[in-house]
């Protein structure tokens, strides 16, 4: 009896062990200030001697009952004690071990020996970029699907009220509910484009294969140039670049090696985001003005090498931005595959625009929204909802009153009044007064891809009253393949020229045609020109072009040009170029013309050859020409950001003068061109071989948002310098010798040992939009030059 007693109670007591539920108690310990994991910490049952210790990067696990105390001791830390009847064991549990004060009394002697612990995640997560920056790849395939949407936004009663925005609200309504803002107002979308994309990026440029593409505006139709131009750039920010590029300005990058005189930093605390670890991290503008974005930023700790796993970056409306109130991106990222590249999967920006100018004006809200996929077998598609935003803009864009208001916009920004697939103009051309035809009126247009999507044609017809000479020009370009932007273009035209103005032609830029018509002009000629391009990108990057151009220019007699030894000049020229721009995105406007949307981080590079054929045609000469330029816009750590252009010119060819390098001018007095001699009077100069420099560098903030009272204006400062050597042989200037004074040249020269120089400096974003410079011409002053000049340039910028 005794001994089944006994046994009962040793069951019993058995049982009872049994049902004290063992866990696996899992974790991680750091340093409360630092946040960094601690090693080799002892973790010890109380009561017990079962017990562990963490491993180098501060991770353990141990069994352990509910009731247990487990107590943990370091060297140099405080120890600590936890009741895991106050823990949920089912989860990963996070533990901060502070520093003993014996301690801290010794390392840390007041404020002088104190380093802000957040400093050095960020030197770890900027020394371990080449690793997980995805622009380090060399061989990366992506999906990328980009939803873009401007509504008109901050409404109030007011502006519901007025008629054209409650009819264009009705229309809207009838489709689907318009979202609202904070305040319960409705947004009414005035823009939409989605894009799928799929993308290749081979270390040095992207290869984008747009499988699908829809757009929508509110507005002028501008023929596809968002999908061309800032769609790819909506792609991605990449924070890990020193700079980064967004809407034509740099900014500071918390990942920047000065980021300590541009951000203060806050470590926050250390936590999970989805299964990682990291450190979560606040970056904080010292300066309001300057160009940084300040947020938050989640960096893995040393298990995933300090990759960004997350960031949120945000601009207010003190930032030195035009238009702009505020802008808010929030961006996550993820490893690909095994690999240490870690690329952003997510990203979403928001910018306020409109408002800084005006407190009561309604703002925009511009909604960009990307996904990228990395899995070649995940397709990513658009939900049936993503179209309804294109019903509601295409049933308001039939409104009579919205589209005359379209009407009115594209003329303003395009010179042309456009009637579907024509567009008439040059408006600046209509009518012109010169020395030569005195009253110049012109009609005329050119065509665009609403007719015929890869081809687009010109043509003008003009007449002089003083001259009574009918001039006029035709022109015509097809694109054969977008991707590789090959196309051919040709044109013909009887044209009044002046020398050194450069030559105008069917659908040239308005303000061309402007500054050409008018005024007085120097060496006037007739013109008889035909001409043949052929352009194509042989791989990416590098473009070869070719041409032929036959010209007949008859010069007279005028008050400047009785020293001509010559009357006409008859050429056929062949020409080729190669021409280098890695990385470089353009922005195909709706008459095939092409415009710079981004600029790669190579300089652009083009190298040409020209020779005019002899014996063909009638000609009269004949010559060999070589020219070579370079130019790229970079920025230059906190001085500001500098573009540039580098050129140079050869020909070993005897000929007349305007067969040499004709060195461009400006005749407008106070408006600034940024491709020519702004002191320079046309055809004043000329060469047989040249070089040139051309230098624009921003200052962006560097000096005004350091002047209390001057800085909220929001105005920038620059300098300008423009640099020409040139010189002309012993052989032309005997060819060219004036007959009037056998001592004397029929046209001007440059001193080898004395270049050409132009410097000056000014202020620029005032009313967000004006460059004004003050210009002053340091050599080859005259009587009749101008040494100085006070010139003006419209610019809206961001």
């Amino acid at each position: 009896m005794k001994n089944s007693l006994i046994t009962v109670v040793l069951l019993i007591i058995t049982i009872s062990g049994l049902a004290q539920n063992t866990s696996t108690f899992r974790g991680k310990v750091i340093e409360d200030k630092s946040l960094r994991p601690v090693g080799f910490v002892n973790i010890n049952l109380v009561n017990n001697t079962d017990g562990t210790s963490t491993d180098a990067l501060g991770r353990f696990s141990i069994s352990v009952n509910q009731q247990d105390i487990i107590e943990l001791s370091c060297l140099g830390y405080s120890n600590m004690k936890i009741n895991l009847d106050t823990v949920d064991l089912s989860t990963e549990v996070l533990i901060k071990l502070s520093k003993s004060v014996t301690e801290l009394e010794e390392v840390v002697i007041g404020r002088k020996g104190y380093e802000n612990p957040a400093w050095e995640i960020i030197r770890l997560a900027m020394a371990n970029a080449d690793d997980h920056n995805y622009k380090k790849a060399k061989d990366l395939n992506y999906q990328s699907k980009i939803l873009t949407h401007i509504y008109i936004a901050d409404l109030d009663s007011n502006n519901l009220e007025q008629r054209l925005v409650n009819k264009a609200m009705d229309r809207m309504e009838a489709i689907s509910k318009l979202e609202t803002d904070d305040k319960g107002m409705p947004i009414i979308p005035i823009y939409a484009s989605h894009s799928e994309q799929n993308i290749h990026y081979n270390g040095l440029s992207e290869d984008r294969d747009i499988t699908s593409y829809k757009e929508s505006f509110l507005g002028p139709d501008f023929e596809d140039q968002f999908k061309q131009g800032l769609d790819t750039e909506k792609t991605t920010i990449n924070f890990y670049q020193h700079w980064l590029r967004f809407l034509n300005y740099d900014f500071v990058s918390p990942l920047n090696p000065t980021f300590k005189n541009y951000f203060d930093f806050e470590l926050v605390t250390y936590e999970k985001v989805d299964e990682d670890w990291c450190y979560r991290i606040n970056y904080i503008p010292r300066r309001a003005n300057d160009m940084t974005f300040g947020g938050t930023v989640w960096i893995t700790d040393d298990v995933k090498g300090f990759a960004v796993k997350k960031i949120t970056a945000n601009i207010s409306r003190e930032s030195p931005i035009n238009f702009i109130d505020s802008i808010t991106v929030d961006q996550k990222l993820a490893p690909l595959d095994t690999s240490q590249v870690w690329a952003p999967y997510n990203q979403r920006i928001r910018m306020w625009v409109g408002g800084k100018l005006n407190e009561n004006w309604s703002k925009f809200l511009v909604d960009i929204k990307t996904e990228n996929t990395f899995e070649s077998t995940q397709k990513i598609h658009f939900s049936d909802a993503d179209t309804t935003i294109f019903a509601m803009i295409d049933t308001v864009k039939q409104m009579p009153s919205v589209k005359a208001t379209s009407k009115v916009i594209d003329m303003v920004a395009t010179g042309y009044y456009r009637m579907g697939g024509f567009g008439f103009g040059s408006l600046l051309a209509l009518y012109a007064q010169n020395n030569i035809e005195d009253h110049h009126i012109q009609v005329g247009g050119t065509t665009n891809t609403q007719w015929f999507k890869n081809f687009v044609a010109g043509g003008y017809l003009a007449y002089g009253t003083k001259d009574e000479e009918w001039k006029w020009g035709i022109s015509g370009k097809y694109v054969f393949n977008e991707e590789k932007w090959t196309y051919l273009y040709a044109r013909a035209q009887h044209s009044l020229q002046r020398l050194g103005a450069g030559i105008t032609y069917p659908g040239q830029p308005p303000y061309l045609w402007f500054q050409q018509l008018w005024g007085n002009y120097s060496y006037p000629y007739y013109l008889d020109e035909y001409k043949i391009i052929g352009s194509s990108y042989v791989a990416e990057g590098i473009q070869l072009r070719g041409q032929f151009t036959y010209k007949d220019e008859n010069y007279f007699t005028g008050s400047t040009t009785d020293s001509l030894i010559f009357d006409h000049i008859r050429t056929a020229e062949v020409g080729g170029s190669i021409i280098f721009d890695f990385g470089k995105r353009y922005v195909a406007s709706r008459h095939l013309n092409r415009y710079v949307a981004a600029n790669g981080k190579y300089p652009t590079i083009t190298l040409s050859y020209n020779r005019g054929l002899p014996d063909v045609l009638n000609v009269t000469d004949s010559y060999h020409k070589v020219t070579a330029s370079m130019q790229h816009r970079f920025k230059i750590g906190a001085i500001g950001r500098m573009d540039y252009v580098v050129s140079g010119g050869w020909t070993p060819s005897t000929v007349p003068f305007p067969l040499l390098f004709v060195h461009r001018g400006n005749n407008l007095r106070y408006i600034y061109d940024g491709s020519a001699y702004n002191l320079m009077d046309f055809g004043e100069f000329m060469s047989d071989k040249y070089a040139s420099l051309r230098v624009f560098h921003h200052f962006e903030g560097l000096f005004m948002n350091r002047i209390p009272l001057v800085k909220k204006w929001n105005v920038k400062t620059f300098v300008v310098g423009n640099l020409l050597w040139g010189g002309v042989s012993d052989e032309n200037l005997e060819r060219n010798v004036n007959p009037w004074d056998e001592n004397t040249s029929s046209f001007g020269s440059l001193d080898p040992s004395t270049p050409y120089v132009e410097v000056g400096g000014g202020i620029e974003n005032i009313f967000r939009m004006v460059k004004v410079m003050f210009i002053y011409r340091a050599t080859y002053q005259t009587n009749e030059s101008r040494k100085y000049g006070v010139m003006f340039a419209l610019t809206p910028e961001f």
